[in-house]
């Protein structure tokens, strides 16, 4: 093997781990997301049900 070579290779491994964090890191932020947007729901929910429970409906 050249020096070439092994200098090419050290550069696709770099660049392949780089990838791979960038994914890691867009994986995290979408779980984040998701989290977020479960526990906003979660809250609607709950604010519905609250809401449903005060109404007195008397004919």
């Amino acid at each position: 093997m050249r020096v070439e070579d092994q200098a090419s290779m050290r550069l696709l491994a770099s660049i392949l781990r780089s990838d791979q964090q960038a994914q890691e890191h867009q994986v995290r932020l979408l779980r984040k997301t998701m989290d977020a947007q479960q526990q906003t729901g979660e809250q609607l929910v709950q604010m519905i049900e609250d809401a449903g429970k005060l109404l007195d409906i008397r004919a």
